[in-house]
C-alpha cells in the first residue's frame, strides 16, 4: 500500500465541484509534467502540501488478482472527495516493477478496512461485522465507535482457493459435487481452526457488511435478477438498497456453481465478466461464511482498504479529523453550508425541526398511544427521520443558482454532488426527490415510481411533512417555535406555538407562516388519510392537549383557527 502527497490544488468553483463535472484535462495540477509525487513520507508531504490549501491524496492497493488505486482532494478539516479511481486486473509474480512498496499485515488492513467502511455507511455507533473477501485473504473484524473489537485475516481468498483447486476454473463437464464438496471442507476447517466462529458468535453486532470486489460483484448479479422480476420493472436497479439476504445468496451460489465453464458465468445477467474465473471460489466462501455465523443478510459498502488508507491518513495529518464520527450529518451540514446564506441556513435548520416535531407527534400521538398512528406515518423509522431532517437542511441549496424553480436546482445539485459521504444511491435519490417536492405542485405517484416499492410510500409521507413544516418558517424568521400534534380516527389538529419576540415579550405574528401551511395540508391530507387543520395555541394549551387521553384531544377548546 503506497500513500503520496500532491502539491495542493488551487481553490476550487464550488458549483463546478459540486454537480461533477469537474474537467480534470484542464486542472495544472493534473496536467503539468512538473507535478510529480513527492519523494517524502506521505505525512511530511502532506503537512507542507496543507499549509497551502486542498491536497492530494492516492491510496494504491496491490492485491492478489489486481491493482487498485483511488484519488482522493481532502481540506484542511480533513473532508475528501473520491476525484478518481481506477483499477487494473494483474496476476501476482507476472512482473517486478522497481517501486519500494509499503506491505500492510493482515490484522492491519482488517483495521483500515474498517475505517472505510465507517467513512461510507452511517454506523459509527454501531457494532458491526465487516467481512472482506480479497484475492488472497479474507480479513473479519468486528468494531464499534470507531475501535475495532476483534480482527483477523484469514488465508480464505478468492484467488487463492481458486488456484488450490484449479478446476474449479474450467470443467467442460460442469462443477463436480465432490470437488465443491472438498472446497467447503477446505474453508470450514480454516473457520473453525482460526477461532472466528466463537468469537463472533459470542460478539453481538447490530450489522453485517461486505466489502471489496467478490462481495459487490455478487450483490450486483443479485439485484440484476431482483429488477428483471415482474414485480420489479418498474424500479430502477441504482436505486436498490446495497444489501442482499442469506436466500438470496443461496440462489446466486447455485446459479454459479451451475455454469459449467468460466465462460458461461460470464454471461451470467449482472455478473462482472471479469469475475468468471475466480467467483466459484469466492461465492462458495461468502456462502460459508453466512452458515458459519448464522448472518441473515449483508449489507455491501462501496469504500474498503483503499478509502481506508485515505482516512487514516488524514487522521494522523489533521488533528481536528474524526473518521466516521457522523460523516452522514457532517456532509449534509457541509454542503448546506457551501450553498446557503447564514439566514437562510438558519431558517432551513429550523425547518428541520418542526418536521421532526411533527413526525414525532404523528407516530406516537405525544402520549405514548399508537390508537390514533396513521398507517403511513407508523412505516417511517429512525433513517427515515435522519433522511427527512437531512432533506429539510439542503432544500434551499438551489437558491445558490436562482430563486425561479430553486427547488429543481435543489433537486440538481444534491442528486450530482460527490460530497453526500456515507449515504447510498437510494437515499441520495430520496433526498434529492423531497428537495424537489418540497414546493410547488404536489408530487404524483408516479413521481416516485423509480423507487424500489418499499420506499414510496415512506417518502410520500416524508414529503408531505416536509412541505408543512418548511411552510411554517414561510418568512425565515423561526417565528414558531413548536408544533404539537393532537389527533383521533379521523383528524390531525398541528397545534402551533409561537416564538416570544425578545423586543416587545409578545408572541410573533405566524398569521402568513399558518396561511402558507395550510396551502400544504390537501397533500398532507390525502397521505395520511385524515382531516387536517392548524390552530394557534399557547404553552398553556398545550400543555394541556398532552396531558389528556388521545379520545379526548380533540374536545378541548382551541382558539379558532387562522
Amino acid at each position: 500500500m503506497i500513500t503520496q502527497s500532491l502539491k495542493s490544488l488551487e481553490p476550487y468553483s464550488p458549483i463546478k465541484d459540486e454537480v461533477g463535472i469537474n474537467d480534470f484535462d484542464d486542472d495544472p495540477l493534473l496536467a503539468s509534467p512538473e507535478s510529480g509525487i513527492y519523494p517524502t513520507s506521505a505525512s511530511e508531504g502532506i503537512g507542507k502540501s496543507a499549509q497551502n490549501g486542498n491536497i492530494i491524496l492516492a491510496a494504491v492497493d496491490m492485491g492478489t488478482n489486481s491493482f487498485h488505486m483511488v484519488v482522493v482532494r481532502a481540506d484542511k478539516q480533513g473532508r475528501f472527495q473520491v476525484m478518481d479511481s481506477e483499477k487494473e486486473t494483474v496476476r501476482l509474480g507476472s512482473g517486478s516493477p522497481d517501486l519500494s512498496v509499503e506491505v500492510l499485515a493482515g490484522m492491519e488492513e482488517a483495521c483500515l478496512i474498517y475505517n472505510g467502511v465507517l467513512e461510507a455507511l452511517s454506523v459509527y455507533n454501531k457494532t458491526v461485522l465487516v467481512v472482506d473477501i480479497g484475492g488472497g485473504s479474507t480479513e473479519i473484524i468486528l468494531g464499534n465507535a470507531g475501535k475495532p473489537i476483534y480482527a483477523t485475516s484469514l488465508k480464505l481468498g478468492h484467488v487463492r482457493q481458486s488456484e488450490q483447486f484449479p478446476s474449479l476454473g474450467e470443467e467442460k463437464d460442469g462443477l463436480k459435487k465432490d470437488l465443491i464438496e472438498e472446497l467447503i471442507r477446505h474453508i470450514r476447517v480454516i473457520l473453525a481452526d482460526s477461532g472466528v466462529i466463537d468469537q463472533v458468535k459470542t460478539t453481538p453486532f447490530e450489522v453485517a457488511i461486505g466489502s471489496s470486489g467478490t462481495i459487490e460483484s455478487i450483490e450486483q448479479m443479485i439485484h440484476h435478477a431482483v429488477t428483471t422480476s415482474n414485480d420489479s420493472q418498474a424500479t430502477d436497479p441504482k436505486l436498490l438498497d446495497r444489501e442482499f439476504t442469506a436466500d438470496e445468496l443461496s440462489q446466486a451460489v447455485k446459479k454459479i456453481c451451475k455454469a459449467k465453464t468460466s465462460e458461461q458465468r460470464a454471461k451470467i445477467p449482472g455478473l462482472p465478466s471479469k469475475r468468471a474465473d475466480v467467483i466459484v471460489a469466492g461465492a462458495v466462501l461468502l456462502e460459508e461464511i453466512f452458515l458459519a455465523f448464522g448472518l441473515k443478510s449483508m449489507l455491501v459498502s462501496p469504500y474498503a482498504l483503499r478509502e481506508g488508507v485515505i482516512v487514516n491518513t488524514l487522521a494522523e495529518t489533521f488533528a481536528s479529523y474524526q473518521p466516521g464520527v457522523n460523516v452522514r450529518s457532517s456532509s449534509i451540514h457541509n454542503l448546506a453550508l457551501k450553498f446557503n446564506t447564514g439566514r437562510r441556513m438558519e431558517s432551513a435548520q429550523h425547518s428541520a425541526l418542526l418536521a421532526k416535531q411533527i413526525l414525532a407527534g404523528l407516530q406516537s400521538c405525544r402520549s405514548g398511544s399508537t390508537e390514533y398512528v396513521p398507517d403511513v406515518a407508523g412505516l417511517l423509522n429512525n433513517d427515515d427521520a435522519e433522511l427527512l431532517e437531512a432533506a429539510t437542511i439542503l432544500h434551499f441549496v438551489g437558491m445558490f443558482i436562482n430563486h425561479r424553480s430553486y427547488h429543481k436546482h435543489s433537486y440538481y445539485l444534491v442528486k450530482n454532488t460527490e460530497h453526500l459521504l456515507g449515504f447510498s444511491t437510494i437515499e441520495i435519490e430520496i433526498l434529492a426527490l423531497l428537495v424537489r417536492y418540497h414546493r410547488k405542485k404536489a408530487p404524483s405517484q408516479k413521481k416516485f415510481a423509480r423507487l424500489p416499492e418499499k420506499s414510496r410510500k415512506k417518502v410520500q409521507a416524508m414529503c408531505a411533512v416536509m412541505r408543512v413544516a418548511v411552510a411554517l418558517d414561510r418568512c425565515n424568521s423561526s417565528a414558531i417555535q413548536y408544533v404539537h400534534i393532537s389527533q383521533q380516527t379521523e383528524s390531525i389538529v398541528l397545534a402551533v406555538v409561537p416564538a416570544t419576540d425578545a423586543a416587545t415579550g409578545n408572541p410573533y405574528d405566524v398569521s402568513l407562516e399558518i396561511w402558507a401551511a395550510q396551502q400544504e395540508l390537501p397533500y398532507f391530507e390525502t397521505i395520511f388519510k385524515r382531516r387536517a387543520s392548524i390552530i394557534v395555541s399557547d404553552g398553556d394549551d398545550v400543555k394541556a392537549l398532552c396531558t389528556k387521553a388521545p379520545s379526548e384531544r380533540l374536545s378541548l377548546k382551541h382558539p379558532t383557527p387562522v
